[in-house]
C-alpha cells in the first residue's frame, strides 16, 4: 500500500509519514475572483482563481478550506517523486 489506510467506516486514515512524503489534497475551488488563503496547520499559502481552479492543499490545512462552500476535494493526490 503507497499511502493511507481506510478504517472498516470507510474513513481514511493518514500518517505523519504520509504527509511528511508528501501526500496532498487536491482541492477545487468554484469561484471566479482569485483569493490567497493562508493554511492554518501550515501557514503555506494557497491561491486559487479561475485559472488555477484546482490546488494541492497540505491534509492539515484541507479541512479549515473544506468548510467555505466554494471549495470540494477532488482527490487525494499521491506524493509527488
Amino acid at each position: 500500500m503507497g499511502c493511507c489506510g481506510k478504517t472498516a467506516a470507510g474513513r481514511l486514515t493518514i500518517s505523519q509519514k504520509d504527509i511528511d512524503s508528501g501526500l496532498a489534497f487536491e482541492i477545487e475551488y468554484a469561484g471566479g475572483r482569485t483569493v490567497t488563503i493562508k493554511g492554518p496547520a501550515t501557514g503555506k499559502s494557497y491561491v486559487f482563481s479561475g485559472l488555477q481552479r484546482i490546488q494541492r492543499v497540505d491534509p492539515r490545512d484541507a479541512m479549515a478550506i473544506l468548510r467555505d462552500r466554494h471549495f470540494r476535494l477532488r482527490g487525494v493526490a499521491q506524493p509527488q517523486r
